[in-house]
């Protein structure tokens, strides 16, 4: 018996990973976009109750950001309403049997904080929480409804498209390569050979399948295709590229040129290439958060793979964009034009953030093309080849030199805070002049005597009496009677230990401890007052 089809709202894999994605955008118009699509597949079959849950905490934070016609009071209702609503509709698909179990179980079984469970309670049962708490519970609840639901239904889609795209671009391939470069296409004076029909007719079978695929599909399905071993990067590592060159080899280029100028035809050339760039700047460039600062890619990442996509970069820069610029004769407008038409500004950002070698090289080749975005680079990429030299210096030396060269941290010793509180107030005075001595002691005998001296200077400086004598040296009160003066400047002071005062760590002023929380009056302020 043949299973029977499940029927779904959306049309096509691609409008739901797109649905997905404005869910999620922080551009507030396109998260109104994806709500509106779920309310138009509400009204055309039953959702699942993540993505009810997901739209309905998606607008409650666009309602909370625009805050139109609405104050604290009905903000807190709305946010814990959705909720609870969010709580009740996931946890009630756990809920199987003859006896009822309770939420808080049910909730451990799906992996839902508890903490979710304790803020429904307090919303229907107890006074209600404050707006801080509720619309941190709410974005909270997105990014848990975004790990144990979207992210695993895009992890389980059926690859159809990836499977349809895989097999067209192999299909033209197959048929250029036994074709000649000179006889790929034709002049229409002469007859066609068979090669160039077969050319022909794979390019327009593969012209009518780009025209069928969903805008979303270029970056989804298309661009990883092209960059999975043996299409964009090739098997073979003769044909591959190296540092420092990374430039594309003649034969590669020769291989891939008819395909790239048909795909950026049919998909348009801004929309599919800066697709391209975006996903190999990707590749290069992983999250510096889970690798660690100048860490190096995994090991499926070999050098010349690395360096080949680099060299792709280079090449769709030099041969897309900085072709539509040619008629310009200054340089750096000419650069700035061809920048003009891909957004480079999050492709440099997220090399900045992850530094590393190949970042590094993909630094380099953006400042190929504009001699001012070189100058303001340099300083950044000159700091990422010297931090990248000395670690492979340490690796090249082994653990060994590594030791001797690393600084070694010892406690200090008190004669060592002495020395160390000597040099300070000596620093201090060069480059305050001679009155921030004052405040700086020299020595334990000292520190007495000025500490009673600077007291002293306090309770008369009101009279404009003359300080009295004291048992410092004469340079000493000649800077006593210039510590007015000297107090009147706007720096850092070194203070008397006569002020200081001991108070356990996490204590201020005589031992009391901070109030870092908002009084609550703060819930019902107008919106109007705190913008």
């Amino acid at each position: 018996m043949s299973r029977q089809p499940k029927v779904v709202a959306w049309t096509s894999t691609e409008e739901y990973l797109n649905v997905s994605e404005c869910l999620y955008s922080a551009d507030i118009t396109e998260r109104k976009r994806g709500v509106a699509i779920v309310k138009a597949w509400r009204a055309r079959s039953r959702l699942p109750v993540a993505i009810e849950a997901t739209a309905s905490l998606v607008e409650m934070t666009i309602v909370g950001e625009e805050r139109k016609s609405v104050n604290i009071t009905q903000l807190r209702h709305l946010y814990a309403m959705a909720l609870i609503r969010f709580v009740n509709t996931i946890v009630d698909l756990e809920q199987r049997g003859t006896y009822a179990q309770s939420i808080v179980s049910l909730a451990g079984r799906i992996g839902m904080p508890a903490w979710f469970v304790e803020l429904r309670h307090a919303g229907t049962h107890e006074s209600l929480p404050n707006l801080a708490a509720l619309q941190s519970a709410c974005q909270q609840a997105l990014g848990w409804l975004n790990d144990y639901y979207w992210n695993r239904q895009t992890r389980t889609l059926p690859p159809d498209t990836q499977i349809h795209v895989r097999e067209a671009l192999s299909k033209y391939l197959d048929v250029q390569k036994t074709m000649p470069v000179s006889k790929r296409t034709r002049k229409s004076s002469k007859k066609p050979t068979p090669g160039q029909l077969a050319m022909e007719a794979a390019s327009d079978e593969l012209r009518q399948f780009l025209g069928n695929l969903h805008p979303d599909a270029v970056r989804l399905c298309l661009v990883p295709v092209l960059l999975e071993p043996g299409f964009l990067v090739p098997k073979e590592k003769k044909l591959r590229s190296a540092f420092p060159e990374c430039k594309i080899p003649q034969a590669l280029e020769s291989q891939w040129l008819g395909l790239l100028l048909l795909l950026a035809e049919c998909l348009g050339e801004t929309l599919f290439f800066e697709e391209l760039l975006s996903a190999i700047v990707a590749i290069l460039t992983p999250d510096s958060v889970e690798h660690g600062i100048f860490e190096s890619l995994d090991s499926t990442l070999s050098t010349s793979h690395a360096a080949t996509l680099v060299a792709w970069i280079r090449w769709i820069l030099e041969a897309h964009y900085h072709h539509a610029s040619e008629q310009l004769e200054d340089q750096n407008e000419a650069a700035a034009a061809a920048f003009e038409l891909i957004n480079i500004d999050g492709l440099l950002e997220r090399c900045l953030r992850n530094p590393s070698y190949f970042s590094r090289s993909v630094l380099k080749v953006f400042c190929e093309f504009d001699t001012e975005l070189k100058r303001d680079l340099k300083p950044f990429i000159d700091y990422m080849g010297k931090a990248l030299a000395a670690l492979a210096s340490l690796d090249t030396n082994g653990k060994e030199t590594a030791s001797k060269t690393a600084r070694k941290i010892e406690p200090m010793s008190e004669r060592a805070m002495e020395q160390e509180e000597r040099l300070m107030a000596e620093r201090l005075e060069k480059y305050f002049g001679p009155a921030a001595i004052g405040n700086a002691c020299l020595d334990d005998a000292q520190d007495d005597a000025k500490d009673e001296f600077l007291m002293e200077v306090d309770e008369i400086s009101s009279d404009n009496q003359p300080p009295p004598s004291s048992p410092l040296s004469a340079t000493n009160a000649a800077v006593a009677q210039s510590t007015d003066s000297a107090r009147n400047v706007s720096r850092w002071d070194y203070m008397p230990r006569s002020s200081w005062s001991t108070c356990p760590i996490g204590t201020v002023g005589l031992g009391d401890i901070p109030t870092l929380e908002w009084p609550a009056w703060t819930d019902d302020v107008c919106p109007e007052l705190v913008s």
